[in-house]
């Protein structure tokens, strides 16, 4: 009786060797997720526009994939000032940084920083506002969305919403982000090339609002005031602007009197989509534009190939998509 009784704990025992090896090293004793292995290095990210809407879900973005790859991340703002960014990675280096994530501001200031960047052999990319035409081949590599291409969707709406809302001119009021920004340029460029010779005519001159909801609104009040009823559609370059513009026209009485197209993925965007007062929006997601700089940076940490410019979807958003999409 007593040989048997040790057989059987012996068995029991070999069980519990075995259950405790087949268990999956990702799980801990009760089933639960481990935190992913830290690698013990450390990413440093300086972000040109840190308060911005568009800021928030791209640096939780930058920050979960980090945590997701067992990296230490830190993000500081950089205010949109090349010379404090050029600053921030100086002293990053310093404090034994392994990799860096450059968020530019302006785009002609850039040269500087990524002359020092590629100075310090260590991995970088370049994230969101293209770097100057003259050092854009020294990137290792840039994630962005194609801002000439999403300029192209906003003209390619403009048509569409002409095509489908007949009025005898196509004149719009056109509100525009920052002077000197890649983004605001490329946009401008993309509009241009898909309405040129269509008859679509933008009425005022450069009017920058800098992204600023707040100037947005006050620069459609001018506009309302100085071209009235002229005004077919009104288009603005990112989901701030249009809420801006949306409450001057809201103030003015003229919501309904023409239509509004914005590119953006901000919650008064989805809101105003499914209301029907927006009638398209053009997308850029944040979200999958910073996970896909530490991706990337994970590549180049690791000694992979990465493409050189790495493009971040874009597209049209209509009523029906708004499920589709990250919103913030």
């Amino acid at each position: 009786m007593k040989k048997v009784l040790s057989i059987m704990l012996v068995l029991a025992l070999v069980a519990a060797v075995f259950a405790a090896c087949a268990q999956t090293p990702s799980q801990d004793s009760s089933g639960g997720s481990k935190a992913p292995a830290s690698t013990g290095k450390k990413i440093f990210m300086s972000s040109a526009y840190y308060t911005a809407p568009y800021g928030a879900p791209l640096q939780e973005a930058v920050q979960d994939k980090a945590a997701e790859l067992g990296y230490e991340i830190q993000i500081v703002d950089g205010e949109a000032n090349a010379d404090k960014q050029l600053a921030q990675f100086k002293t990053a280096v310093a404090d034994g940084y392994d990799a860096l994530i450059y968020w530019p501001g302006d785009t002609a200031s850039t040269p500087p920083v990524v002359a020092y960047l590629n100075s310090t052999g260590l991995p970088w990319v370049a994230l969101n506002t293209m770097v100057d035409d003259s050092v854009i081949d020294q990137v290792p590599c840039m994630v962005a969305s194609d801002e000439v291409e999403i300029g192209r969707w906003l003209g390619r709406l403009i048509l569409e919403y002409f095509e489908k809302n007949k009025t005898e001119t196509k004149n719009i009021a056109y509100i525009e982000g920052s002077p000197g920004s890649s983004y605001t340029t490329h946009l401008t460029e993309g509009i241009n090339e898909i309405i040129e010779g269509t008859g679509v005519k933008i009425l005022n001159d450069h009017m920058y609002s800098e992204y600023d909801p707040s100037k947005a609104m006050t620069i459609m009040d001018d506009l309302l005031t100085k071209f009235g009823d002229q005004i077919d559609l009104v288009v603005t370059q990112d989901g701030g602007m249009f809420q801006g513009a949306y409450n001057a026209i809201s103030a003015a009485g003229k919501l309904g009197d023409f239509g509004i197209i914005c590119q953006g993925q901000d919650l008064i965007v989805k809101e105003k989509l499914l209301s029907g007062e927006l009638y398209a929006s053009v997308a850029q997601d944040p979200y999958r534009e910073g996970s896909l700089a530490v991706e990337m940076l994970d590549k180049l940490m690791k000694g992979e190939e990465v493409e050189h410019w790495v493009v971040n979807p874009t597209g049209p958003i209509y009523k029906e998509d708004v499920d589709k999409y990250v919103w913030f």
